[in-house]
């Protein structure tokens, strides 16, 4: 990676203090991405989800407290599974690429695919459409509605899809079209949802909490 600088008010030119980090995984709970250092492995770093603001973990290592802001001279560069991602940091810097957390990613491609297909539904229009169907008059009542029984479904039945693909820090995935049959009511209907086009077919995937049905 060339050498990088950040320039001060005075327009005086001071050098960047680059650092390979690894990324580890995402705390959702906690609205952060977690890094470790790659040559100093016991140093671990967090970026917040919310504004972006990298920080430095307390002295003893645990990525668990943030204990203070990184300065703006600290390039981060960003690798997964030995595989370069991206430059990012506090500060400004040529080359830049913001890190693009996984749960941003989600959203976006939520709204992305809703937005490109007007069709689809969002999870509260396919749970009224389910209690309007005959067989689920005792669900009806919405003090005694569960939503596990949404998820009642006809696992042996599953079909899928592949209908688009993205990437998320160049990491491949698939947009999948997933055909359920609902239990209870034997309604039938599209699930939206995304799996790293590296896996199997019939793989775990993420749910974009979209669908879409026949009337």
């Amino acid at each position: 990676m060339p050498v990088l600088s950040l320039k001060t008010i005075n327009e005086e030119e001071i050098p960047m203090k680059q650092m390979k980090v690894a990324y580890l995984f995402e705390d959702r709970g906690l609205c952060r991405d977690v890094f470790q250092s790659i040559e100093q492995p016991g140093q671990y770093f967090n970026r917040s989800t919310l504004n972006g603001v990298w920080y430095h973990t307390d002295v003893s290592g645990n990525y668990c407290e943030n204990s203070h802001p990184a300065k703006n001279d600290t390039i981060f560069e960003i690798y997964h599974n030995g595989q370069f991602w991206c430059l990012d940091g506090n500060g400004d810097f040529e080359n830049k690429v913001p890190f693009e957390p996984f749960c941003q990613f989600e959203r976006n491609l939520m709204h992305t695919f809703q937005k490109e297909h007007p069709e689809v539904r969002d999870y509260e229009a396919m749970k009224a459409k389910l209690l309007s169907l005959p067989g689920s008059e005792a669900y009806a009542d919405p003090h005694s509605c569960r939503d596990n029984w949404i998820y009642a479904l006809d696992f042996a039945n599953v079909t899928e899809e592949v209908m688009e693909t993205c990437a998320w820090m160049k990491k491949q995935y698939n947009i999948l079209a997933v055909r359920f049959t609902h239990k209870p009511t034997g309604f039938v209907f599209i699930n939206y949802r995304f799996r790293s086009a590296l896996l199997s077919p019939g793989a775990s995937s993420h749910d974009l909490l979209l669908y879409s049905w026949s009337e």
